[in-house]
């Protein structure tokens, strides 16, 4: 429960942050976490505040990562040697989210939040029309005043959480401007209210959030768009019977996916792929998104360590997959079926745009050596060898012995946690914190992969989190911690 740290008094910690002194920041951190108070409240506490200067969204998602990476660590067994409390391990990741917060609070400390008037559901009665249909028009449309207006009349209702999710979710389901955006500030930035229990913080995240859906004339849907959405729209590739059908998910028959998308077919050819898997095939579209993200990281996994950049640009594909994910797990109403085909399209785009630039060699990870590592049987052992490895950017090492720490069947959410402390020490400002989300998504994706489809390699996404957190550019700052 999040109720303590909810009523922790921050205004120490923020005066810091807003003054940019890095020896209080970290010394009024650590006071919080040796009171053994949970990072990963703090840091949504930290985000919602910080939405409010951070009108780009980088700095909202990438603390919502480090939220999620800190509540892992809460898997991570204690060091024997010490007596000082589990929560202490969070610190690199706790400053970290300060430190990329700071302009953020800095431009939105003195912010008043004006919210407009709600948008009723009851006041479209007379317009026979839904919320949905009104709120699609206003993503459409660029409207963000009326797309705040809608989601704040749902909220002011006191409708389930949920619902505010799916409508949200529903209405950028069939679009894709900015780069996948609008999904991925959508699903994390309900994360943030997850690590805060929603209550009174969902005003302020959907002011912060209903500019960044509608589909902005300088960032418009990308080409093939268009392709799914009449795609979609055609009656006859409903999938709506997934509802009501009553065999047992053949999760199984979705792997093939993974080739179709790695590939050159047409949108319109993958978009079919995709129905018959769920609907011939007979899988669920939790597990067809689930092999979108591999096929994502199968894509990422295929550029080179010398090429950074190319790296945090091919990274969308899982970031998006994985955000498409999360929403489908959360949520099971039709409406939000139709994001199938958006994330296996998106990932065939981006596959035939990266592919012909990607290095041909090897990646650091994947040509690991299976060589005897340090770390003993002791799983919190093994993580602290493994932390040290990737301080020292030795991903063979670090692999070898992640490999070790699974085998022996220890928690895989403390591993991708300790991954996560290391991506900490990358400076956010230069890859807009994009280590902690990569991170964040591949440790996801392993976490939760379905039993059913557990035939199939995974480890991709764990040499994916080994990369991003080792190989990153860093600064000064949690060497200081």
């Amino acid at each position: 429960m999040a109720a303590v740290e909810l009523r922790v008094d921050l205004s120490t910690l923020i005066d810091a942050v807003v003054k940019g002194d890095n020896a209080e920041i970290i010394s009024s951190a650590r006071s919080l976490l040796e009171q053994e108070r949970n990072a990963d409240v703090l840091i949504g506490r930290v985000g919602i505040l910080a939405s409010q200067g951070d009108p780009e969204g980088h700095v909202s998602i990438t603390l919502a990562a480090a939220a999620m990476l800190a509540r892992f660590l809460r898997a991570r067994p204690a060091p024997l040697d010490t007596e000082a409390p589990l929560q202490t391990r969070a610190l690199p990741l706790f400053v970290r989210a300060l430190s990329t917060a700071a302009p953020a609070i800095r431009k939105g400390k003195d912010a008043k939040l004006e919210s407009p008037r709600p948008f009723f559901p009851s006041e479209l009665l007379d317009q026979g029309k839904s919320v949905n249909q009104v709120l699609n028009d206003a993503i459409q449309q660029n409207d963000a005043a009326l797309t705040e207006r809608l989601l704040l009349g749902l909220y002011s209702t006191g409708a389930d959480y949920r619902t505010l999710q799916v409508r949200a979710y529903e209405a950028v389901a069939t679009t894709f401007a900015n780069g996948g955006h609008p999904l991925m500030d959508t699903v994390r930035g309900f994360q943030l209210l997850d690590a805060v229990e929603w209550g009174k913080q969902v005003p302020q995240l959907l002011h912060w959030l209903a500019p960044q859906l509608p589909i902005q004339p300088n960032k418009p849907n990308a080409a093939w768009v268009q392709t799914v959405r009449d795609f979609v729209a055609d009656s006859k590739h409903s999938i709506a019977s997934v509802r009501t059908r009553l065999s047992a998910p053949k999760n199984a028959n979705a792997l093939p996916l993974q080739q179709v998308i790695l590939s050159n077919a047409e949108t319109g050819a993958v978009c079919q792929q995709v129905y018959d898997a769920i609907i011939t095939g007979e899988a669920t579209p939790l597990a067809v998104t689930a092999v979108a993200a591999l096929a994502a990281a199968e894509l990422l996994q295929s550029v080179g360590d010398a090429d950074r950049d190319l790296f945090i640009r091919a990274s969308h594909g899982l970031l998006f997959a994985s955000a498409a994910r999360n929403a489908l797990r959360q949520v099971q109403d039709e409406e939000l079926f139709t994001l199938v085909f958006t994330v296996a399209a998106y990932v065939n785009a981006l596959y035939k745009e990266i592919a012909p630039l990607a290095s041909k060699e090897s990646t650091t990870a994947s040509s690991a050596p299976a060589a005897a590592v340090g770390g003993g049987l002791i799983a919190v052992t093994q993580l602290e060898t493994l932390e040290a490895q990737l301080k020292n950017k030795d991903i063979h090492g670090a692999y070898s012995t992640a490999q070790r720490y699974l085998k022996l069947g220890h928690d895989p959410r403390a591993l991708f946690g300790t991954i996560g402390l290391v991506a900490a020490w990358n400076d956010t400002t230069l890859d807009q914190g994009h280590s902690l989300q990569i991170v964040q998504a591949a440790g996801e994706e392993f976490t939760s992969w379905g039993k059913d489809l557990s035939t199939t390699n995974i480890d991709v996404f764990l040499q994916l989190a080994l990369r991003a957190a080792a190989l990153g550019k860093r600064d000064t700052l949690i060497a200081q911690v």
